[in-house]
């Protein structure tokens, strides 16, 4: 009787610890967070300059903003 009283509180023991442990282990390195951020920043980056030059682009050949019409319209 001794040893069931003793068995079943490390049975429990043990099984929550096969379930808390992997919990433990799976947190993510910051330096994955860090990397992601400064990749999403440079990207964001290039977005921007790209737009700026498109923008630069159409004021200097003098575009209003006017479409041209296509052929299919007339």
């Amino acid at each position: 009787m001794k040893i069931r009283k003793l068995l079943l509180p490390a049975v429990i023991a043990a099984a929550l610890t096969v379930l808390i442990a992997p919990a433990a282990f799976a947190q993510q390195d910051p330096q994955a967070d860090k990397k992601a951020e400064d990749a999403k920043k440079a990207e964001d980056a290039k977005k921007a300059e790209a737009k700026k030059k498109a923008d630069a682009e159409k004021k200097k050949s003098g575009d209003r903003g006017v479409e041209p019409e296509e052929e299919g319209d007339k």
